[in-house]
């Protein structure tokens, strides 16, 4: 009874039950089905891979195969590491890793193959360079190689070759005498699956069942060994109304986006990594994820900390609230109107970062044609995906070229202003079986390969070796130094990211978007569990179906007999008003039922058995199928976003910003810089600063050394970060520095200014400064702007904080530019045009008076503390001339000139005023209204 009513009534494409179709949309809708379906017949995932399992095992075979070295593969002290393993003995999947001993042979086989190499002649090769080690025992060794996926062999396809039966079929073809009975056979299967495309309905069964004959008599599959998927005979144009409805529900899903910005697990790894490394560091990928790195992200397999819990937020008070008034009143639906939406949003609609594309699926519920023409329906979303190609990917093979470029167009679509590289996400699953899921064939010019036998093609084949991990103050990005550009990885496939992907795979996906809104089937956090949830609409959109919960408690149990069980059933269906026609909900899939059919009804109770709970959502509406003949369907749209992307461009990539984690780092005592954090009450800073900073300094006499602090955040913790150059790295110079800021610190925390301090390794931002004498102009920049906000700081009547970070904003902006005009430009080609919130009129009139830079900032110097801020400024205007200069030589090589302009922007604010993104993002919109106000002055661009 389930496979007939997931037959009539389930849309997913699954074999023979149902297939996909590619539609469009013009004005004028129609549609058309014939009975010249293709039914395209494959290979099972999990049979290929025991047959795959099977020859690798054959002495003889592996002999003359190909192998290469897997390229997740990392070192861990004297350890060889894979970092997941597939799993091949049925028992469910799991990224485990897999350690080997790093001995001189293994080390030498691992570097042999870098580029594809025979087995015999890697083994020759072992033997050469080790001549004692037994002719067995090497072989043996890359076996296990092989075994533990430590080599990989070109019997198995990439996963951007859909036709993986067809490459094992040619590379046995290259083996030679050894496989010809496996390959005659395998090629036999592999035709008759072929013919399977054309022919009666008779026949394909019949093809079908010959040719799972032959293929279990080359390994037991408990599955049917025959894959199936259905291009229908099926011509659909669906009116450009539904388009721009479709458009709108993911607009409002981004708005009501419980995460419009990153997730926490994200914002968390991206403070880790930008604490650890900085700004414009490269770091190889894959040293980034090592222990010696930053490791996983939080709830990642191998992580040292589960994911944390969401926490309770004012959405989740409104959404409890939406959703107990609906049950109360009795109300299956809630309208979403303006301010409704407004009181859910996270942010403002503005500040959203929409992910550059997605796929909306959704069914389109209409009676009639006619009334599809006249714009009566009804657009019900089912679900969003990750990015475009993710539902469609697997079938694109399918589609003609003209359909193919239209399904995967948005992952053509620009991101940024520097114009990332787009790649394809290419690598084996942990479970085998369902590798069908994650092959596709290739869309991109480039592919990030894992773990796969594949040819290599600079540029446009990447490996993790190519790839690092960089960032700025608000977002990770992926690069490829020697490519000079980010990276942009995207997979073109719907496998689970968290059950089914390696670690790797799901971090360079999750990455890609990390610092977008997480926009997916609408979220009611806190209020999800509820017993009953109302249908949420907007206009001709519903975004959530009204849905129920029936735990399998509120029933009889499975001793009880049916009489009983559907009288307790239908008395909840009555006290909860459920509809008789709902959809069973696990996960992402649907099953309909009418619960008026006794059948049906077993279907739920049977559910309930293995499960404590049941979701039941609202089916469709009455004649809801009427426009298509009453077929159940799914109408997959990708979209791409045209939001205006970041205005400031990251540093450029190249292999000179290379960091690698074992030898970057200044330790205490060892180097010529003092590194200490001072753990306190963030409003007690700036006593310290003002009152009780210049104590310390002067124990150095006259002989004082540039010092520089920053105010940051750890979580909930607030600090200052004191940095003091030393004169040498001898141990001694650092003890007695150490001495003194011990001794200072002790005389704070007897005062109860300071709870404690601790010294910590010291990491260059060279990524973000430039190396060398480039980073020694910067942190004379550091010292001198220190100076100016302790200046600023000590005056006991000074205006506004943020009407003086923007005026400090214009002054740095133009001593870096080198004029009035040009760093009034930059201001007001780089910030926002729109304020992140309300800007109270007396600040913003105050910010656009003080931030005049005519005659040296004369209305500032005017205000009370004004003239001693100002007169500071000087002496940073020349550092900060002096650090430009340098970045036009080789120790500044990729270093962006509007990103380093940044970056001091937002040094600057961290010393200023604090940690709090939105305090900088206000300071920044009051610097370019000045500036467009001293444009409209002097007749200067806006």
């Amino acid at each position: 009874m389930r496979y007939l009513v997931r037959l009539t009534g389930r849309p997913t494409p699954n074999g023979l039950f149902a297939g996909v179709s590619a539609a469009r949309f013009a004005s004028v809708p129609s549609q058309r089905s014939g009975d010249d379906h293709q039914a395209v017949a494959g290979a099972d995932a999990g049979w290929l891979a025991e047959v795959i399992s099977h020859l690798e095992g054959q002495p003889a075979v592996l002999e003359r195969l190909l192998v290469v070295a897997n390229t997740t593969l990392m070192v861990r002290g004297e350890r060889l590491v894979v970092p997941y393993q597939p799993a091949t003995d049925n028992r469910g999947t799991g990224a485990v890793e897999v350690e080997l001993r790093y001995t001189g042979p293994v080390r030498t086989a691992v570097c042999a193959a870098r580029d594809p190499i025979r087995f015999g002649d890697l083994r020759t090769k072992v033997q050469t360079d080790f001549p004692h080690a037994a002719a067995g025992t090497v072989t043996d060794l890359l076996t296990t190689l092989v075994t533990r996926r430590a080599l990989v062999t070109n019997l198995h396809a990439p996963s951007t070759e859909p036709d993986a039966l067809g490459h094992l079929v040619r590379a046995l073809a290259a083996v030679g005498e050894v496989a010809a009975e496996q390959r005659a056979t395998l090629n036999d299967i592999y035709g008759q699956l072929r013919q399977h495309r054309h022919g009666s309905a008779g026949t394909r069964r019949n093809l079908r069942a010959d040719a799972a004959a032959a293929m279990r008599c080359l390994t037991a599959s408990r599955r049917n060994p025959v894959t199936v998927d259905l291009r229908l005979d099926l011509d659909v144009v669906l009116p450009n109304a539904v388009a721009c409805e479709a458009e709108r529900a993911a607009r409002l899903l981004a708005r009501l986006s419980s995460h419009p910005r990153s997730t926490t697990t994200w914002a968390d790894y991206h403070r880790r990594f930008y604490q650890r490394f900085g700004a414009g560091s490269q770091v190889p990928l894959l040293d980034v994820v090592a222990d010696s790195g930053i490791g996983w992200p939080d709830g990642y397999p191998g992580a040292t900390k589960t994911a944390a819990r969401p926490q309770r937020r004012s959405r989740d008070e409104h959404l409890l609230a939406v959703a107990q008034a609906a049950a109360l009143d009795g109300h299956h639906e809630v309208v979403l109107d303006e301010p409704l939406i407004a009181e859910l949003e996270q942010v403002p609609v503005h500040s959203v970062r929409l992910p550059s594309h997605l796929e909306l699926c959704a069914r389109v519920d209409c009676p009639s044609m006619l009334a599809l023409q006249e714009g009566k329906f009804q657009l019900a979303v089912t679900s969003v995906s990750r990015s475009a190609s993710i539902v469609t990917g697997r079938f694109l093979y399918l589609f003609d070229e003209h359909d193919r470029q239209a399904l995967t167009e948005p992952l053509f679509a620009p991101r940024g202003p520097d114009e990332a590289l787009s790649a394809q996400l290419s690598f084996p699953p942990l479970d085998p079986a369902t590798a069908h899921v994650a092959r596709t064939v290739r869309v991109l010019p480039r592919v990030v390969s894992l773990a796969e036998h594949r040819g290599t093609d600079a540029g446009t084949v990447l490996t993790p070796a190519d790839l690092a991990v960089s960032c700025d103050s608000d977002r990770l990005y992926l690069t490829a130094p020697s490519l000079g550009a980010r990276v942009d990885v995207w997979a073109t496939h719907a496998l689970n990211l968290r059950k089914h992907t390696p670690p790797l795979a799901r971090f360079l996906v999750e990455l890609t978007r990390a610092d977008d809104a997480e926009v997916t089937d609408f979220d009611w956090g806190a209020a999800a569990t509820l017993p009953f949830l109302p249908r949420l609409r907007s206009g001709r959109v519903v975004l959530s179906p009204a849905r129920w919960r029936l735990s399998a408690a509120e029933l009889p149990d499975r001793t009880a007999d049916w009489e009983a069980w559907d009288a307790a059933l239908a008395n909840w269906r009555t006290c909860r008003r459920l509809p008789q026609a709902v959809l069973l909900a696990d996960g992402d899939w649907r099953l309909p039922l009418d619960l008026a059919e006794d059948a049906h009804r077993v279907l739920l109770r049977e559910h309930l058995i293995t499960s404590p709970y049941a979701v039941l959502e609202e089916g469709p509406i009455e004649d809801a199928t009427g426009w298509f003949d009453g077929r159940a369907h799914e109408v997959v749209v990708p979209l791409a976003a045209r939001q205006p992307q970041a205005t400031v461009r990251p540093s450029r990539p190249t292999p000179l910003r290379i960091v690698r984690p074992g030898e970057h780092g200044l330790s205490p005592g060892a180097s010529p810089l003092l590194f200490a954090k001072l753990y306190g009450n963030r409003q007690r800073q700036n006593t310290v600063l003002t009152e009780y900073l210049p104590t310390l300094l002067k124990e150095w006499g006259k002989d004082q050394p540039q010092w520089w602090f920053l105010r940051f955040r750890e979580g909930e913790e607030h600090y200052l970060r004191l940095r003091i150059a030393l004169p040498s790295s001898e141990p001694a110079v650092f003890g007695e520095a150490a001495g003194r800021v011990s001794a200072w610190t002790e005389r704070l925390r007897r005062l109860g200014l300071l709870r404690e301090v601790t010294f910590a390794t010291s990491y260059p931002e060279t990524g973000r400064w430039g190396a060398g004498a480039a980073l020694a102009a910067a942190e004379a920049v550091f010292t001198a702007d220190s100076q100016a906000v302790l200046a600023q700081l000590a005056q006991p009547m000074r205006a506004d904080h943020h009407a003086l970070v923007a005026a400090n904003f214009a002054a740095i902006a133009i001593a870096f530019t080198g004029g009035i005009e040009a760093g009034m430009r930059w201001l007001i080609d780089h910030v926002p045009a729109k304020p992140p919130a309300v800007v109270p009129r007396p600040v913003f009139a105050e910010a656009r008076r003080l931030a005049d830079p005519c005659e040296n900032f004369r209305a500032l110097r005017g205000a009370p503390g004004g003239a001693a801020i100002v007169a500071t400024w000087a002496e940073r205007a020349e550092t900060l001339a002096a650090y430009r200069a340098r970045l036009s030589g080789a120790d500044a090589e990729g270093v962006d000139l509007d990103a380093a302009l940044g970056s001091l922007l937002h040094t600057h604010f961290l010393r200023a005023s604090g940690v709090e993104p939105e305090d900088k993002a206000v300071s920044l919109y009051l610097a370019r209204a000045a500036a467009l106000t001293f444009a409209a002055r002097t007749g200067g661009p806006r």
